[in-house]
Order: structure tokens, then sequence, then C-alpha cells
């Protein structure tokens, strides 16, 4: 049993007193320290295969490098907007078919569709640099749970909370301050390395086996039903200033429950993401041969 995973069974009854007492919602977004930390962490388990067909599509750019990418041109590709999300009822852990399968597409859909095409040879170069690119950042955000919540806040952007004494919502704060005390100690490759030698090799071994995404959208939920949401509190500002409403705070005690998740889904979505393309360019490469 890992150090982390240590943390988190320790962490139950403590889980268990947040979830009685919460709020259950949703939010969006690892921030590009967490999206590389993905791929740094993947490019640490690739078969040669693997590796050789990846550095062959991407040229001098890495996994880790492209982690982002989704991100940064979401403006410009506006249909990929859905892709980073999927949403599912709040009185029901398992989300339906059609939550999973929406006409404009979900991260679960777009990480199915972007894997058969790296698998098609018929693409062009570009198109399946593009659709790894999309996959690594897609992954990745499957893992971050407020991907996988509920639509009536926008992914949390509309649950506000304080942090540090300012107004903030639950959305930014999971986007990266869940995992700030990091920056200071790592970059995102060396992150990466952390998280890997925090886990057992049993564990990575299971995870690396798993590449089937529906599932992930269940585990990521869990930790919306077990009370990712902090309970709303009276608050004063250090201005002396008092909040008229209750509010959920963003303290060290939230962080010391909830980092671990953050870390645990963030190692697994490393491992998955280099299972997937461990299997993909196996595929590929049987194809080949047969063709």
């Amino acid at each position: 049993m890992s150090l982390l995973s240590s943390r988190l069974g320790l962490l139950g009854p403590m889980l268990l007193v947040v979830l009685t007492m919460s709020l259950s919602a949703n939010a969006l977004g690892w921030s590009r320290y967490g999206h590389e930390t993905t791929g740094y962490l993947a490019m640490r388990h690739l078969t040669p295969e693997a590796k050789a067909q990846i550095d062959a599509i991407l040229g001098e750019e890495t996994l880790g490098s492209v982690g982002a990418w989704a991100d940064q041109v979401r403006g410009d590709r506006r249909e990929t907007a859905p892709y980073h999300y999927v949403n599912g009822p709040r009185d029901e852990l398992h989300p339906s078919h059609e939550d999973l399968h929406l006409p404009q597409g979900t991260v679960y859909t777009a990480i199915l569709m972007y894997r058969d095409q790296l698998l098609d040879e018929s693409l062009s170069d570009e198109q399946r640099k593009e659709a790894l690119k999309f996959l690594v950042h897609f992954v990745s955000d499957i893992h971050q749970p407020l991907h996988t919540g509920f639509a009536d806040d926008l992914g949390g952007n509309r649950f506000e909370v304080v942090y540090r004494d300012e107004p903030f919502n639950i959305h930014r704060y999971w986007d990266l301050n869940i995992i700030e005390p990091r920056l200071d100690r790592f970059s995102s490759a060396e992150y990466a390395a952390y998280l890997d030698n925090s886990f057992s090799d049993d564990e990575k071994n299971l995870w690396i086996t798993q590449t089937d995404p529906e599932p992930w959208v269940v585990e990521s939920r869990r930790y919306l039903f077990a009370g990712l949401y902090p309970v709303p509190q009276r608050y004063e500002f250090d201005s002396g200033r008092v909040r008229t409403e209750p509010v959920p705070v963003m303290d060290d005690t939230y962080r010391e429950v909830w980092m671990p998740a953050a870390e645990l889904q963030l190692t697994r979505s490393g491992l998955r993401l280099a299972g997937m393309l461990n299997e993909v360019f196996a595929q590929s490469a049987t194809q080949s041969a047969t063709q």
C-alpha cells in the first residue's frame, strides 16, 4: 500500500463526516501544470514501440509539453468545448448512456474518438498529431472529479467559495490551487516523478491495464458524492466585514483532506494514458504487419 493511498484510507472517517454535511457539485479543469504532469507521467510507462511511434508523431514535442494544448486552442476550436467534461445526475452515481453520448460530444466520447483516429493510418500526419494531443488532454480531464459532475452549476463556476480571504469558485480552486504546495517544489516533470514514486508497483500495474474510460467517469464522480464540496460557514474577511450568508472556505483542512485524492487521480490519469497508448500502438503495429 502506498503512502498516499494509506493517507486516503485514514481519511475515510473524515470524508464521511464531510459527506453528511456537504453540498455535492462539480467543477472543471486541471491546470497546465496538472495536464503536463499527466503527460510526463505517461512517458515513464510507455513501451519502446509506443515511445518510438509517439516520438515520430510529435517530433520535438512530448506528451508532457503538449498536455495543455487542447485548452490553448479551445477558443479557436469551439466545437471541442463540450469534449472537456461529461455531466451526470445529482441523485445517481452512474451517468446514463445518453449523458455519456450527447450529440455535441463529451469527454468520454472524445477519448474514444481520438483514440480511434490515432489508429487510423489513412489520416494525415497532422490529423494524427492533433488526435494524440487531444487524447493526452482529455484522459487527464476525465480524472479531475469536477469534469464529471453536474450541469446546473457550470462545472462549479457558480459555486462560490472563499480562498485566502478572496471570493473564489470551486472550479478555479480545483484547477490548480488544490496542488499549489507542489508548485514551489517541482516542475511538472519532477512532479510526475514524485507521483510515480509515491505509489506501489502493484497499484501502477493495475492502473495501466484499466483502459476503458467509462469506469473512469464513475470513479471520478464518487468524489463528488463523498463530500468534495465544502460546508458553508460564517466567514469574517480580514477587513472585518462579515458575510451575511455562510460560504464554503477553502482552508488548510480542506486541502489536507482532498489533495491526496487529487494526486491519486493525477497518477491514475498518467498510468491509464500510458496503457491506452501502449495498446493503440501495439494494435497499429499489428495492423501494419498484416497489410
